[in-house]
């Protein structure tokens, strides 16, 4: 499994961790799309890593130039975010790379992604909705640029990323859910769709409300001491249910689970939206 970051225009600082967290879990394919200005911040990596310039990559898409998101706010952050997705794959076409997770920079995995590699369906990029109508490219598999390619042909320039890959997975179904909640057959219709595939993968993986919750969310967006907050999108409140860490047995590393029902659910990431990275591993 290939894993890629990408830092594109404003450097920060917190990615250094999460790189940091993927070669202590052994994974040796991690590339970083950014800025060759950037290069000197990963600089006690570069023999574990590897660094894409990202002004060598060609944007076939011209998503920079057409799109009408603020480009303004945080210096592009809207922009941004959905920028990533064609960088990422000019970088896969370019460089023929196939079985990519892609991690936003404050995302934390506990497990290496090979133990997952096997599970996907490679007709179809996954990534964890929240609701029937806002997904949340936390943590994203893409197969091959082909199937990019299909799912960003029908890419909406000017709507959000959270917004984007739900219309398309509604449209065309190439989109397939990585599971926020256990699924149970008596769930209602919200909570078993943002719980699809947990039979497949059997693992939580975090869209951003248990980050957020045992974290708290960006200093930026609240000053104050927001441990404890609960998303008021998703519609799972997991405020409800107990969130611990302890240290695995097999490997020695920190690990998060949830106890639903008297019974402990593996997560695989955890989304820190406060950026305090280095207080999660």
């Amino acid at each position: 499994m290939n894993v890629v970051l990408v830092c594109l225009n404003n450097f920060q600082e917190y990615i250094l961790v999460n790189i940091e967290q993927l070669i202590t879990l052994g994974h040796e394919n991690i590339y970083i799309i950014t800025n060759a200005s950037f290069f000197s911040h990963y600089s006690e990596y570069r023999d574990k890593i590897k660094l894409i310039n990202s002004d060598e990559l060609q944007e076939s898409y011209d998503f920079f130039s057409k799109t009408r998101l603020d480009k303004h706010f945080r210096n592009g952050f809207w922009t941004l975010t959905s920028l990533r997705f064609f960088y990422i794959y000019e970088f896969m076409r370019k460089y023929g790379v196939n079985d990519v997770i892609h991690l936003e920079n404050d995302v934390l995995i506990y497990y290496h992604c090979n133990s997952i590699l096997h599970l996907f369906d490679k007709r179809f990029v996954y990534m964890p909705f929240d609701t029937f109508t806002r997904n949340i490219a936390s943590i994203m598999y893409i197969p091959s640029h082909e199937v990019f390619k299909s799912v960003l042909d029908h890419y909406d320039f000017n709507k959000n990323d959270m917004e984007n890959f739900s219309i398309i997975q509604r449209n065309t179904k190439l989109v397939q859910n990585l599971p926020i909640f256990p699924y149970h057959n008596d769930s209602d219709k919200k909570v078993k769709f943002v719980s699809t595939n947990f039979d497949v993968f059997d693992f939580i993986f975090d869209a951003a409300a248990l980050g957020q919750f045992v974290g708290g969310i960006d200093p930026r967006n609240d000053p104050r001491n927001t441990i404890g907050f609960v998303n008021e999108t998703c519609v799972i409140r997991f405020d409800v249910y107990k969130l611990w860490f302890e240290n695995d047995p097999e490997d020695g590393l920190k690990k998060p689970y949830l106890e639903i029902d008297n019974k402990k659910y593996r997560i695989y990431n955890l989304h820190i939206h406060s950026k305090r990275l280095k207080n999660f591993v």
